[in-house]
């Protein structure tokens, strides 16, 4: 199994600032965020996992052992890409200046050290420049747009069975960073098969999941259906069956399917208990629709806003272990799911939901996680699992 992620470190200090803004549910130290990251990847790699992130993947053939650079078509493409996310805002200079200033930037970024190019891509700075009558004969202000949300790599993409799928994020915050994930795949050999585009069309990966030859996909906060419409008219899904899960509540505390609701198994599955137990009249209630591919090339919806719970107990015949609040809270559903009732969990469950989990054999290794998830997300939403092969 390979895993692409991404180590958070500096990018995130104008988030944890103003949490609000950032998409942040609370302040949350960084340091210990990115130690936290660090032994999630020690224990997916202990679990024979091989974890890729994305900043070894922007590096890559441009830098040597030592710290220098290594001159070539990779480094070339690095500061290509690094272009795009440094600003140089030249509004206060004389127009003759202004092509002066193309031919510097140009000029820097052919001097700085890959690691530096690494740093434009995740904190987007704009230099305002302004005139001075001394000494450089320039000063500047200065603004970042820093990519704080690029930890959670689950929703710049998807793996489907036919390939990689870029998303559209549904946040302003957070709408770069598909052009991130995209550059990294086709530098790893795994080019998108396609990206979702379009007024109204917003996929985040949170809300795929493959389960067995069949998915589930999300539809409500942060995914649209007309997202979903596209994959399933250009043929990007590889699966003859797509359960389209309708969430009316639409709060950002359960913003994805995979926050509020998990597979284990084929025949096992988590689900938050606010949605197992509402009714119809609820906000919260879940339905879901059924799509299928009957002649193996169109796409008819068999199944229109049955009851999600009802679905999966009667029709699918799995076994839904409810989710309590406090556990919903400490994100109980945002597992990562390596192999048949074999989960990487959030620490600090409650001795029942560990119970429910033992009762059914479920294989589980708890990742201490008390900063990262105050970014609202987990172990499920740090990780993107390259390739299309069926974890159950």
């Amino acid at each position: 199994m390979k895993i692409l992620m991404h180590e958070p470190t500096e990018e995130l200090f104008l988030g944890v600032i103003h949490p609000d803004a950032a998409l942040f549910s609370d302040y949350f130290n960084i340091d210990l965020a990115s130690k936290e990251h660090c032994n999630y990847r020690h224990e997916l790699t202990k679990a024979g996992a091989e974890v890729l992130t994305v900043r070894d993947i922007l590096l890559e053939g441009t830098i040597d052992e030592d710290g220098n650079p290594i001159e070539g078509p990779k480094l070339d493409a690095l500061r290509e890409f690094a272009g795009q996310y440094l600003v140089y805002t030249t509004d206060a200079l004389p127009a003759e200046q202004l092509e002066e200033q193309i031919r510097y930037k140009t000029e820097t970024l052919c001097k700085l050290n890959p690691k530096d190019l690494v740093r434009i891509i995740l904190l987007q700075p704009e230099i305002v420049l302004t005139r001075t009558a001394g000494n450089t004969g320039f000063a500047a202000s200065y603004r970042e747009r820093p990519m704080m949300n690029l930890f959670y790599m689950r929703d710049q993409m998807i793996a489907t069975f036919k390939g990689m799928v870029i998303a559209r994020m549904h946040s302003q915050q957070r709408e770069v960073e598909s052009s991130v994930a995209d550059f990294c795949l086709r530098k790893i050999g795994m080019a998108p098969i396609g990206r979702i585009s379009g007024d109204g069309a917003y996929l985040e990966g949170g809300d795929f999941l493959p389960f067995g030859s069949s998915a589930f996909i999300g539809c409500g906060l942060r995914t649209t259906q007309k997202a979903i419409d596209q994959l399933m008219e250009n043929d990007w899904l590889g699966t003859d069956k797509l359960m389209v899960v309708r969430d009316r509540w639409l709060e950002q505390e359960q913003m994805h399917l995979d926050t509020y609701f998990n597979c284990i198994d084929r025949d096992l599955v988590t689900l938050s208990a606010n949605r197992y137990k509402a009714g119809a009249d609820s906000s919260q209630y879940l339905t879901v629709d059924v799509y299928e591919r009957l002649d193996g090339k169109n796409y008819v919806r068999t199944v229109e806003g049955a009851s999600f719970v009802d679905y999966l107990e009667n029709t699918l015949k799995v076994k839904v272990i409810p989710i309590s609040r406090p556990d919903e809270l400490n994100y109980a559903n945002n597992f990562l799911t390596i192999g048949p009732r074999r989960i990487m969990a959030v620490a600090g469950q409650s001795e029942e939901l560990q119970k429910a989990f033992a009762d059914n054999d479920v294989n589980v290794t708890w990742i201490p996680l008390p900063n990262l998830t105050r970014g609202y997300g987990a172990a499920h939403c740090m990780t993107q699992i390259l390739g299309t092969e069926e974890v159950f």
